[in-house]
């Protein structure tokens, strides 16, 4: 009888957690611009900005990012679009982009979520310049 307490306690307190929300989560994003990353849930929205290096260049980003449940719980699709710059010694572009992902918050005691995401993008300034070829690889942690 107390193992099945026991079980039924740790069950309730897995998914009490996993049905929270987070405020805001900081993390690391890897794929061609790896650097760190911070995203703001706002009414089941979020932006998220990152700061990523790419080929001795500094690049800046925010994008707004439309959240929907999909697949079980923990899993978020999100989609947006947003604006970027790169600044190097050299260089100096601005640009715009789009980002498509799926989000998956682990249902531990210990807040994470990881993702993985596909973000095209175009430079307009700096000379014209698309990026097809971005996906990434995301940790964060959650609070």
């Amino acid at each position: 009888m107390k193992k099945f307490f026991a079980i039924a306690a740790l069950l309730v307190a897995t998914l009490s957690v996993s049905a929270q929300d987070y405020n805001w989560a900081v993390g690391l994003r890897g794929g061609l611009f790896n650097g760190i990353t911070a995203k703001k849930i706002i009414n089941n929205n979020a932006i998220e900005a990152g700061v990523a290096l790419y080929s001795r260049a500094v690049s800046i980003d925010a994008v707004y990012e439309w959240q929907q449940p999909v697949i079980g719980e923990g899993f978020h699709l999100y989609y947006g679009a947003g604006a970027y710059t790169n600044i190097s010694n050299h260089y100096f572009g601005l640009g715009a982009e789009g980002v498509v992902g799926l989000e998956y918050r682990i249902p531990i005691n210990f807040p994470l979520a990881v993702s993985l995401d596909y973000r095209p993008a175009i430079n307009l300034i700096g000379g014209v310049h698309p990026v097809f070829v971005n996906f990434g690889f995301g940790v964060k942690y959650c609070f």
